[in-house]
């Protein structure tokens, strides 16, 4: 009496040997055994795997399977950053991807390393996965980050943690660090001065220049570095008199100042109390001031015109100590050197 008997192994690669003679699959992982009598015995091998051994008798089913157990698995990891350097047991193995085995009953030690990442760790241990290629997608988590903004103004000061990282140009980089804020103060020349608590995880736009405010004193008035706080001296016409000139002097200031805070005919000395305009950020104040200067024999008759432009930062209760000279004019005073000097100037 014979009983045939198929026999299934995995893997499919596995050789079946019986004392010490291979035996031929019928396909790949499939084999037909068959028995007469006596009991026979057969071993089942594959690298990587603990050999097993099995018994076809006459009782065997007529169809069973072998399913061997892995002593050796392949280990491969990726990660995010591919840069990252991803040691083993403490030997660097270069970077992403990597690829090394791990033996039945083993367990190995992965670190992770990348510049603005944290420090990864893992332990990998042959019974975490089933399959016999293991795999691992490391997402490391970011801790620092570079940050480039720009303004769209012609001179720009980026300050970071009040230190400048940037001046003269319309853009900066600097970093952000995990659970650690950073202060940004923007001085961009025609904007208010922007200040910003900037979180890692803060979405920040590329282009900050529509986040700042417009400056309205500084779109309120022009360049004035050759006429404010400068003083300069002016000949009258010889065909006009003293008087003339002052009364025509004091005629037009008053269109723009509506008071005199001194106002001596006989030294020839006059000049106007301050006008004050209130800005959200600074209070500018400004002023003209004529001064006769004395006839040095040529009996020319000259004044000396200062127009005097300040600012104060200190929008509340400034005093005269917390204003400074302005090296720019509201441009409602722009022309009133020049038209002065037009109806009395000898030019």
């Amino acid at each position: 009496m014979a009983k045939n008997v198929q026999v299934s192994v995995t893997p499919s690669n596995a050789t079946v040997i019986q004392k010490g003679k291979v035996i031929q699959p019928v396909t790949p992982g499939l084999y037909s055994i068959t028995v007469v009598m006596v009991d026979q015995a057969f071993t089942v091998q594959a690298d990587g795997y603990d050999s097993e051994q099995f018994i076809v008798g006459l009782k065997t089913p007529s169809a069973i399977q072998i399913k061997l157990t892995p002593n050796r698995k392949d280990v491969s990891i990726t990660s995010n950053p591919s840069t990252a350097d991803i040691y083993v047991d403490g030997r660097l193995m270069g970077q992403s991807p990597i690829d090394f085995t791990i033996n039945k009953g083993e367990s190995k030690s992965i670190i992770l390393s990348a510049d603005g990442y944290e420090r990864y760790t893992k332990t990998i241990h042959f019974t975490d996965q089933a399959d016999t290629k293991m795999s691992y997608n490391i997402e490391m988590v970011q801790n620092r980050r570079d940050v480039n903004v720009t303004v769209d103004a012609p001179s720009v000061e980026f300050i970071v943690d009040g230190i400048q990282v940037a001046k003269g140009k319309n853009d900066a980089t600097f970093q952000l660090y995990k659970n650690r804020p950073v202060q940004l103060v923007i001085r961009a020349e025609g904007y208010l001065e922007y200040t910003r608590l900037i979180n890692f995880n803060d979405e920040i736009s590329p282009n900050l220049t529509k986040d700042l405010a417009v400056d309205q004193a500084y779109t309120a008035s022009e360049p004035g570095a050759d006429q404010a706080n400068k003083p300069f001296q002016v000949m009258i016409k010889k065909s006009m008199t003293r008087d003339d000139a002052i009364q025509r002097m004091k005629y037009y200031i008053s269109e723009l100042f509506e008071t005199l805070e001194i106002n001596d005919n006989v030294a020839g000395w006059y000049r106007t109390a301050w006008n004050v305009e209130q800005y959200p950020d600074k209070i500018i104040r400004s002023r003209i001031e004529l001064k006769e200067i004395p006839d040095n024999g040529d009996g020319q008759l000259k004044y000396k015109m200062l127009l005097q432009s300040q600012v104060s930062y200190k929008t509340k209760g400034a005093k005269d100590e917390d204003f400074h000279a302005w090296d720019r004019v509201l441009k409602k005073y722009v022309k009133l050197l020049s038209d002065i000097r037009y109806l009395i100037a000898d030019e």
